[in-house]
């Protein structure tokens, strides 16, 4: 496995570069400047209908296809909360990216745009 470069890392967390294509739960992670603290990061899980039905042993055609006609996007991604806690964990890895960015996940290409609520949603290029 080649090394990859290292953007971020603290006791929790470490922070990737943006990586060549990426799957289902992945996490991609988003700097921004807060007001008193610097540079903090936002987290999103990428995942699809095919991911999640796949896991829960669906039939990922027919899963495709009801959320076709309902009109659901087949790839997304979802934030994830952030807790602080004295437990002992793992620390968890993420992929840094940004709005405007291109993704490769499932095969396709996608643009990482903001949305409502500091949310992302993923563009088909």
């Amino acid at each position: 496995m080649s090394q990859r470069e290292i953007k971020y890392q603290s006791p929790a967390y470490t922070i990737f570069a943006n990586r060549e294509s990426y799957r289902d739960n992945d996490v991609l992670a988003i700097a921004y400047q807060s007001r008193n603290h610097g540079t903090l990061y936002r987290f999103y899980t990428l995942g699809s209908v095919i991911g999640y039905a796949l896991e829960y042993c669906e039939c990922p055609f027919e899963a495709i296809e009801r959320e076709k006609k309902k009109g659901s996007e087949l790839h997304y991604a979802f934030p994830n909360s952030v807790s602080i806690t004295s437990h002992k964990r793992d620390r968890e890895t993420s992929f840094m990216v940004e709005h405007g960015d291109h993704i490769k996940f499932h095969g396709k290409m996608f643009e990482i745009v903001p949305t409502a609520n500091y949310n992302i949603a993923l563009k088909p290029v």
